[in-house]
């Protein structure tokens, strides 16, 4: 979802009354797409596996218009549409609506889905959707320059030291008693990224400079992550940065070794590989907006609580499986991705971050960080619920 040269949008046509919502009659927007990957194979039925998030989120269709829509009335709940796969990283979104957290904050979510991450962001700038997952890559720092008033408020994907679904796997032939050994067995050889506009760049880029090496030593491949395993298997690739659940079957399949979890060096708060975005009109209505913070990070919590200290795992694992459409037996092998708690927001990392991508090429210019966050939600919720204690 973060494989995006150029977006160009037109808005809706006028709305319409029907009843007492109002519709817009052209539900879609116009979206003119140059896209870098163009004519890659996709395996639809894969994409709802991945986690980056990507991020993220290959979706259809959109609803009424967010204008007029958010504003509470008593007795009744708020539809909030969040652009969603469903994939596993949207933990935190099935926890708090299973749990009741969303419903008692008068909150109902709806999913919906759009074939694109530039569809998602067209959505969010125009008010199809209010809430989405996106993959902090190129493109969400030119939403900035392009004025669109989103703002990443929260994670819906992160790595911290030790937690990451988002791994280096090498064949068994480059696998060596230590990393050192192996990439060096790896030099010159091909390493499959999902895109070369991914996050997954910056994370690799990052493990071989501590490592005394470079992107520049070695063959980097765009490979969509559903087609990772293949391309491993028939000698495409030598290595790949694989998302879950791929990892682990390609592990499974005793086609690949792990190599790492490209946590080195990885702050304690950890770093958001996906971040949580608002759309313009959301971020107008307030009081609705606070509300879905706040219950969103109490089923982050629960997730945490769940996956790293026990408490209610069978259940929490349960709920993920059904609403992933993951058979629970897999989910449980996968490494589950780390969602921060008290869900934090590093400036100088999200600007560490677009200077490696104008570095790469892939961004023509920085930007303001401080237009594209809006950490005051989390900071606030964080407020009400409390530091996050595990259990």
């Amino acid at each position: 979802m973060d494989d995006v040269d150029a977006v160009s949008v037109r808005t809706s046509r006028p709305t319409e009354r029907r009843g007492n919502r109002r519709q817009f009659t052209n539900p879609i927007p116009s979206i003119h797409l140059h896209r870098l990957d163009e004519g890659l194979p996709m395996k639809r039925a894969l994409w709802r596996c991945i986690a980056l998030s990507v991020a993220g989120a290959l979706l259809a269709g959109c609803g009424n218009s967010a204008s007029g829509s958010l504003d509470k009335e008593p007795g009744k709940l708020t539809t909030v549409r969040i652009g969603s796969e469903k994939v596993t990283a949207d933990a935190g979104i099935f926890l708090a609506d299973h749990l009741g957290y969303f419903r008692k904050a008068g909150i109902k979510v709806e999913y919906t889905r759009l074939k694109d991450a530039p569809a998602i962001t067209n959505a969010l700038a125009t008010g199809h959707l209010e809430v989405a997952g996106a993959s902090l890559a190129p493109g969400v720092f030119q939403g900035v320059d392009r004025n669109l008033d989103l703002r990443v408020v929260g994670d819906k994907q992160s790595i911290r030291p030790g937690v990451s679904s988002t791994r280096l796997a090498v064949k068994s032939e480059y696998k060596r008693s230590s990393l050192d050994k192996t990439l060096k067995a790896l030099r010159g050889k091909k390493i499959a990224v999902h895109s070369k506009l991914s996050i997954q760049v910056y994370m690799l880029d990052n493990l071989l400079r501590r490592h005394g090496m470079s992107l520049k030593d070695f063959d980097i491949v765009p490979i969509l992550s559903p087609d990772q395993i293949g391309a491993l298997r028939g000698g495409s690739a030598d290595a790949a940065v694989m998302l879950e659940p791929f990892f682990t079957q390609g592990i499974e399949a005793g086609i690949v070794k792990p190599a790492s979890d490209l946590t080195e060096g990885t702050p304690r708060d950890g770093e958001v590989l996906t971040g949580l975005m608002y759309g313009k009109q959301f971020l107008e209505h307030r009081d609705t907006a606070q509300a879905f913070m706040t219950a969103y990070m109490q089923g982050v919590r629960a997730y945490n609580d769940a996956l790293f200290h026990g408490k209610n795992k069978r259940k929490v694992l349960q709920v993920i499986a059904k609403e992933s459409k993951m058979p629970l037996s897999l989910i449980e092998k996968t490494r589950p991705c780390a969602l921060d708690p008290e869900q934090r927001l590093d400036a100088d990392y999200l600007d560490e971050l677009q200077k490696f991508y104008v570095k790469q090429g892939t961004l023509k210019k920085t930007v303001d960080v401080k237009k594209l966050i809006d950490p005051s939600f989390a900071k606030a919720a964080d407020k009400k619920l409390g530091a996050y204690r595990a259990p």
